[in-house]
């Protein structure tokens, strides 16, 4: 019969944990090295030489952001901080000093000495601190004034001489215009023609819009005597549209009917526009236009054009 699995799978582990304590108990007298006991399934049984890489720490992230520090040396008046002056009044001497009695005179001698201490310390400090500040000002000063000159040498020194003798051919021209060093040039021929068109259609534009403006104006003074400005003006144009009581309107070819549709349709806002020469005057007379209003117009225009204005 086969062997079960249990079995077998019990002999395999146990064969391997007596080759694993045997393999153990025979290096533990050797004295080769243990990269040697890594199979070549490994990927350090062939040892490579690796470069010295150096780790740098990576600075923490700081959250927030800090406010801007103000200047300390910031006074109300005149005197600046820095100066004896101030310092003097700020840290002001006690005009008396009494002689302490009784059981707390070391204690008022500690105070003394205290503010002693922070009158000296208030002087020193202030005037260490500006002594930084103008240090480090005249450290920037000097670095922006050494950048700056460097910055200008660099720009202003001549071309090397092997740049200069290996550049390929190229113009003197092309090679001023790349410096900067090329003069103002006259305009071409074509620019000066094109230019002169220009001017001259704007001319054109410009005399047209003029005489547009002129005939506009024109048409509004010839217009303007139809104008209705007054009241009574009004009552005049209401009565003779619409008639009064004792003269109504009448309609018909012999104006004795009271009704606009005696003798045809009152005209539409096509017939009105018609009329005022908005639309095709081909088919006039299908949109009840008849051929003396055409040519009434076309005469009234002729005149128009002939004498230069509105009638």
């Amino acid at each position: 019969m086969p062997p079960s699995t249990a079995r077998g799978l019990l002999s395999r582990s146990s064969t391997c944990q007596l080759n694993a304590h045997s393999s153990v108990a025979r290096r533990s007298f050797t004295s080769a090295p243990a990269v040697l006991a890594l199979g070549p399934q490994s990927p350090n049984y062939v040892e490579v030489p690796k470069p010295v890489q150096p780790t740098f720490p990576l600075k923490p992230r700081l959250k927030g952001v800090l406010p801007v520090p103000r200047n300390i040396f910031r006074t109300r008046g005149d005197k600046k901080k820095a100066s004896d002056e101030f310092l003097n009044a700020a840290t002001k001497e006690p005009s008396t000093i009494r002689e302490h009695k009784g059981k707390d005179v070391a204690y008022q001698d500690y105070k003394l000495r205290l503010a002693e201490t922070r009158r000296r310390n208030l002087k020193q400090s202030v005037k260490e601190l500006h002594e930084r500040e103008v240090e480090s000002h005249r450290q920037m000063d000097a670095i922006s004034t050494r950048k700056q000159e460097e910055h200008l040498a660099l720009v202003n020194q001549p071309e090397r001489d092997d740049e200069r003798l290996t550049n390929p051919s190229v113009s003197k021209d092309i090679m001023d215009y790349m410096s900067g060093k090329l003069d103002a040039r006259p305009p071409l021929k074509w620019i000066e023609q094109d230019i002169e068109i220009r001017r001259t259609r704007f001319q054109k534009m410009q005399q047209k819009k003029e005489a547009a403006r002129l005939d506009a104006l024109h048409t509004l003074y010839m217009q303007a005597r139809d104008f209705i400005t007054t009241e009574k003006q009004l009552d005049e144009a209401i009565d003779k549209v619409f008639g009064t009581p004792e003269n109504p309107v009448t309609f018909g070819l012999t104006f004795r009917d009271s009704s606009p549709w005696a003798s045809e349709a009152p005209p539409t806002v096509r017939d009105m526009l018609n009329r005022q020469g908005l639309l095709d005057d081909v088919q006039a007379g299908q949109k009840g236009k008849g051929t003396y209003d055409v040519m009434n117009d076309r005469l009234k225009k002729i005149a128009e054009d002939l004498t230069g204005g509105k009638i």
